[in-house]
């Protein structure tokens, strides 16, 4: 049997090198969309702890002065825990962003395999369809048998 021998080989260990690639930046992005909400979610307890401090010091009592630092460290909090989110929500799209690129390479690899399977099994059908019509032929040539298909001269 002739060996089968796909042509798209090495088209295929292309996209089977960019589906790769494509998942190791997908995983990156994750990690890093994580890092950002972690940083987010700490933002968040840090202005939660502010917000907490000031009100336990207004309960004691605290002067003008004392107030308006507070009030800064709290807007400050704030805005960083504002630029964090629009961080992390540009994190998520990016991880967005690399999910469907490594899913259209997964897809465009998958394609390829389809195809060389499918190709594979024709070959395999075709190259068995050959042997046997050698075998035919090799037991019709021992026996002096004449396929219906043949026309003798002897018998028309």
């Amino acid at each position: 049997m002739k060996a089968f021998r796909f042509r798209l080989e090495s088209f295929l260990h292309l996209r089977s090198l960019t589906r790769e690639k494509c998942l190791k930046e997908y995983a990156q992005a994750i990690e890093e969309r994580q890092r950002q909400e972690e940083l987010r979610e700490m933002l968040s307890r840090k202005l939660a702890q502010i917000e907490s401090s000031v009100a336990s010091k207004r309960q004691e009592g605290i002067r003008g002065s004392d107030q308006d630092v507070f009030l800064g460290s709290i807007e400050h909090a704030k805005v960083e825990l504002i630029n964090q989110r629009v961080v992390a929500s540009q994190a998520l799209a990016e991880e967005e962003r690399k999910r469907t690129t490594y899913i259209e390479a997964d897809i465009a690899e998958k394609t390829l395999l389809r195809l060389k399977e499918h190709r594979k099994e024709e070959h395999h059908r075709v190259q068995e369809a050959k042997e046997e019509r050698a075998l035919e032929d090799m037991i019709g040539a021992r026996h002096g048998f004449i396929s219906p298909n043949e026309v003798s001269y002897e018998t028309a």
